[in-house]
């Protein structure tokens, strides 16, 4: 497995990399959490080998490591990883940057080479004794797209010059330039289980790929799942059933380990999975099935996920979106909300991270409830409403709080009534634009 590596695509017709033990330096510049400016870097601990979408259940969740906490080397920038093995680090200088994770016990450093001030980066890392390895990761900047992560799925299983990586989409074309060990190569040369760096642009729920290039031909990496068991069936020589929207498949040849056996294998019951990247599953050659599992039927009123979200298809409000790797549909019944404000289906919006609850389907998907918005994609479209606090600053170039949130007004945003005698207290509608650091420049203040 490749540590301490992000290779770095520079340009459609220049491919270099960094990487073989070389150390980061800081980042120039300390930054806060928080900051207004600055790249954002949301990630997981996953278990070893987990090639699932980066962003959350950003893979396969790894056990909780008490304690750990991950900072941005030479600023005050940290964040503490949750219950759910998330963290968030918001204000990251650009340039080459050093992550560190510690708990008691742990110290583990992982390099993030020529970081872009305005750029949004999810991270999948696994951390084995005290060294840091990046599973995959996905960069934004704009309509500009970084994907780095495992081929997961090739034609025919998908459509004709198409791979999944990293549980991503990822279409290519005639114009699509594809690399290997620093010579040209084509779509033929890619294979299931190669680790690749995609460059390109945002397509609907896909990334349109300029540059594929092929890090190593190493596919033997086995891989590791940790997990809910949904959507079982069928028999000791022939079985499948997902855990985090990822297809597993087995046979004869599975072994079952750590006294438990076949038939402990049900829906809701807990299970590690051990095997290969297969053309579209992981084909497993070890499974141990947590029979102290109390009930092995999930409740279906209670399902719920938190991650990024990676792909928004369809028209409210019949929306079809991935959540953290698995599918999420709506429908009018679905209720959004931000921070306690009620909002509609058609303010989410990709690299956004959600709280999803709803019905688990037999499929392993969710028919979503309630979608909650924990944290906003930088870029996106904006609206909340609340009261305005601790308004200062003098017309149009005003700094307030709305729920939580820190608006920004200038000689663009248009003020309704006007912008003389908005003061705290206030009811207001707030439209604007999120900033990395998580602010709001707002486009329009309406006073209610």
């Amino acid at each position: 497995m490749r540590r301490f590596c992000v290779l770095l695509v520079a340009a459609a017709a220049a491919v270099s990399s960094a990487c073989n033990g070389s150390s980061p330096s800081s980042p120039s510049g300390a930054g806060a959490s928080g900051s207004t400016s600055g790249a954002v870097i949301t990630g997981a601990i996953v278990a070893p080998s987990g090639s699932s979408a980066a962003g959350s259940t950003l893979g396969t969740t790894a056990a909780t490591i008490p304690g750990l906490t991950v900072s941005v080397v030479g600023t005050s920038i940290s964040s503490a990883v949750n219950a759910a093995n998330r963290f968030s680090l918001s204000g990251v200088p650009g340039g080459d940057v050093q992550l560190q994770f510690t708990a008691p016990g742990l110290n583990a450093g992982l390099g993030m080479p020529g970081v872009r001030n305005d750029e949004r980066i999810a991270v999948t890392v696994s951390l084995i004794g005290s060294t840091a390895v990046l599973e995959s990761q996905a960069r934004s900047s704009g309509s500009e797209e970084q994907l780095e992560g495992r081929v997961e799925s090739l034609p025919p299983t998908v459509a004709p010059l198409t791979l999944v990586v990293a549980g991503r989409t990822v279409t290519t074309n005639a114009t699509t330039q594809f690399f290997l060990g620093g010579s040209s190569a084509t779509f033929s040369s890619l294979a299931i289980g190669q680790r690749v760096h995609v460059k390109g642009t945002t397509s609907g729920p896909a990334l349109a790929a300029s540059v594929v290039q092929i890090q190593n031909t190493n596919v033997d990496v086995p891989v590791e799942i940790n997990g809910t068991v949904l959507g079982f069936s069928g028999t000791p020589a022939s079985f499948q059933f997902t855990i985090d929207g990822r297809l597993i498949m087995g046979d004869a040849t599975t072994e079952f380990f750590g006294n438990s056996v076949f038939t402990n294998l049900a829906n809701g019951r807990r299970a590690e999975v051990k095997g290969v990247q297969r053309n579209g599953f992981v084909f497993a050659t070890r499974i141990h099935v947590n029979v102290d599992d109390v009930s092995p039927t999930p409740n279906p009123e209670s399902s719920s996920i938190e991650g990024l979200l990676t792909s928004l298809g369809g028209a409210p409000p019949t929306l079809t979106l991935v959540v953290a790797g698995t599918t999420v549909t709506t429908n009018a019944a679905t209720e959004v909300k931000r921070k306690g404000d009620v909002q509609s289906l058609g303010v989410l919006a990709l690299n956004m991270t959600v709280h999803v609850v709803g019905t688990r389907q037999a499929d392993g998907s969710l028919v979503a409830r309630m979608i909650q918005i924990k944290e906003d994609s930088v870029g996106g479209a904006f609206e909340i409403s609340g009261s305005a606090g601790g308004v200062k600053g003098s017309c149009p170039a005003l700094t307030f709080g709305v729920n939580g949130y820190d608006v920004v007004t200038d000689a663009a945003t248009v003020f309704v009534p006007a912008c003389a005698g908005l003061k705290s207290g206030n009811k207001v509608t707030v439209r604007g634009i999120v900033q990395p650091g998580g602010s709001i420049k707002a486009t329009s203040v309406v006073k209610q």
